[in-house]
């Protein structure tokens, strides 16, 4: 347990993300029992200058482990793209600045908007600022 909890706080500790996969769900298969052992793992840096990475989990041959076929693009998607917050961006030092600029910005065209359209308006300007 000590082991997989240091090798957990390391994947944290750098910043390592999963950015999930296509395929079976399971990479690893042993009698009845079926996990997923194999991931791959990017930092920041890597998801920033290759954003398009995606990764497949192959059908297995003759090992128990699935293969992972790792496809690396960084051109623009035409459909959107799913958005994620960096933990990195709270450390900038012009991030609250950021946010605090936009939230008590006007709504564009109609800052008369309420409620829930009024905070999907704002959070999806923050999103497009942040990207």
């Amino acid at each position: 347990m000590n082991a997989m909890d240091d090798f957990n706080h390391k994947i944290s500790s750098c910043n390592l993300t999963d950015i999930g996969f296509s395929g079976s769900s399971f990479t690893w298969n042993r009698n009845n029992m079926w996990q997923r052992l194999d991931r791959l793992l990017f930092n920041n840096d890597w998801i920033s200058k290759f954003n398009m990475t995606r990764v497949q989990h192959l059908s297995r041959t003759l090992s128990d482990h699935s293969p992972l076929l790792l496809f690396i693009s960084n051109s623009i998607l035409t459909g959107p793209v799913a958005f994620r917050f960096q933990n990195m961006w709270i450390k900038h030092a012009g991030f609250f600045i950021v946010v605090s600029e936009n939230w008590n910005a006007l709504v564009f065209p109609d800052n008369n908007i309420h409620g829930m359209n009024r905070l999907w308006a704002k959070l999806s300007r923050l999103k497009q600022l942040l990207r």
